[in-house]
This record gives structure tokens, sequence and C-alpha cells, in this order.
């Protein structure tokens, strides 16, 4: 996540008022980030909402198991990662994002159509390789980061993210070839 270090730790909260404000402040610096997150897997954006909220649920059942190994925001990506990953194994394939055109007057059909475009592509390649370059490029995690949320070795992460740029790099040449 943008601005997020390492070293940014969370103390686990004691007492019922500090558990309140705990997640109070949780939903406001991470609900916004989850629900992006689940969009770009998703590509629904009532589904996203529904992940959110069933990622912030887990994470308050599951805090006490919280140990601080890792930081808070990993955690809570892996929460939703794994959220992601049982909805999409309950449905084939990936739907088009649902995109709402605004009236307002900041729309660029440009821009618009480069995202679908993005979003397509995104959408053809295999499942762990969309997970890691959605999770370095879009949400800019390190390496280390996207090892400890896909609980895999850091070489596996540098590995798949090779992969994923070469192959993406592909569906859009072919993508460019067929327009």
């Amino acid at each position: 996540m943008r601005g997020e270090t390492p070293s940014d730790q969370h103390q686990q909260p004691h007492g019922e008022e500090d558990i309140e404000r705990f997640f109070a402040q949780l939903l406001c610096r991470y609900r916004s980030p989850i629900v992006n997150l689940a969009y770009q897997l998703l590509g629904d954006r009532d589904e996203a909402e529904d992940v959110a909220q069933d990622t912030f649920v887990q994470a308050f059942l599951h805090l006490k198991r919280f140990r601080g190994q890792s930081n808070l925001f990993t955690w809570l990506y892996r929460i939703a990662v794994n959220a992601c990953r049982m909805r999409l194994r309950k449905r084939r394939p990936l739907p088009l994002p649902d995109v709402e055109r605004s009236a307002d007057s900041g729309f660029d059909e440009q821009v618009w159509i480069l995202k679908q475009q993005v979003d397509e592509v995104l959408r053809r390649l295999p499942e762990p390789l969309r997970e890691v370059l959605i999770l370095r490029e879009m949400h800019e995690l390190s390496y280390e980061q996207i090892a400890q949320v896909l609980r895999i070795p850091v070489g596996t992460v540098r590995s798949r993210l090779f992969t994923a740029r070469q192959r993406f790099a592909e569906l859009w040449k072919q993508m460019e070839d067929s327009t």
C-alpha cells in the first residue's frame, strides 16, 4: 500500500472501548484500499464491497490470532485476497468490470477506454500472475509485502512478477494488433 513501511506496526487493542476505536481506525485507513484491491481482482463493485465487509468481519473475529509478525495491512490484504479467491472459484469467467459513466465534467473517454483495455488484459492473466501484478503495480507493495500477503517466497514473487509483466505485454500487443 502506498506510503506503508515494514515498520508500520499496530498495537493490539485491549478492552472493548479500545477495540471499537481500533476498528474505526482500521476501517478509516484500510477500507478504500481493500475495496480497490477486491474490485481489481473481481471486476465487480458490489462483490468488492462485500469482500471488504467480509475482510473486516474476519479481521475482527480473528484479531487475537494476529501476532504482529507481519504488518497489519498485509494481514488484511491476505484476508481480502483469500476472500477474492474463494469468490473467483465459485464463478467463471470473470465479468467485465461494472463501470459507471459519470455525467460530471471530469469524465475522460480516452482514459476510460484505456482502463477498460488494461482490465481486459488483466482478466486474461492466470490468477497467480494477476495477483502479483495488481499488488505490485497498482498497490505498490514491496516484494516482501507481496510474499507476506500471498504466503509465497520472495523469489516466487519475483518470478511471477517477471512472467506477469511479460505475459501482460504479449497480451497487450495481441490486443493492439487485433484492433
